[in-house]
């Protein structure tokens, strides 16, 4: 990766053995504590891979290449992936990421997707029911809400949906079907 300023992200993939997931989230904290400390440090977020068992994907941020890389080179972190093997399957899958090109590269994704007629199918019963009750909810509940131009009116209702769509609606309904969705 060349060197450029702004934020460098580190995504990490790891499938942990069964029977270990304990042992490799303690570790997991304590590496995450460690590198709190480490300069140019901006975030962390880790979270276990939902539907898929054992499966993590931890995202690290930097300010910079150069700091990333002396993360990287550490002593610390070496000791640390030389733990976690006792733990994981086999090496973890590691992807550099600079500025907001992590949002748009997907390759290398190990999940299997549901098939496309059930994705459409989770679509309709997650939007159909949302635009019948949020309309009639702008209706009841903001006087004078029908007298907008349509397009406004559907443009409030747009922004109420979609913020339900994306949290709690789809992760909920994808949940609860999950068993159908990737059977």
């Amino acid at each position: 990766m060349k060197e450029n300023p702004g934020i460098v992200s580190v995504v990490v993939f790891d499938r942990v053995k069964p029977g270990h997931r304990t042992a490799f989230e303690d570790w997991q904290d304590r590496v995450i504590s460690e590198i709190r400390r480490v300069n140019g440090f901006v975030g962390v977020s880790s979270k276990r891979h939902e539907g898929v068992q054992n499966e993590y994907f931890t995202l690290f941020q930097f300010d910079s290449n150069q700091n990333l890389q002396h993360w990287l080179n550490s002593d610390t972190l070496k000791r640390y992936l030389r733990e976690v093997g006792q733990y994981t399957e086999s090496a973890p899958k590691v992807s550099l990421h600079q500025g907001l090109d992590i949002f748009f590269h997907k390759r290398g994704s190990t999940v299997r997707q549901p098939p496309f007629h059930k994705k459409v199918f989770l679509g309709i019963i997650a939007v159909y029911p949302l635009i019948i009750i949020v309309g009639k909810l702008f209706h009841w509940l903001v006087p004078g809400f029908g007298k907008l131009p349509f397009e406004l009116g559907l443009f409030f209702e747009v922004i109420i949906i979609s913020t339900l769509m994306t949290y709690p609606v789809m992760p909920g309904l994808t949940k609860w079907l999950r068993p159908w969705l990737y059977r």
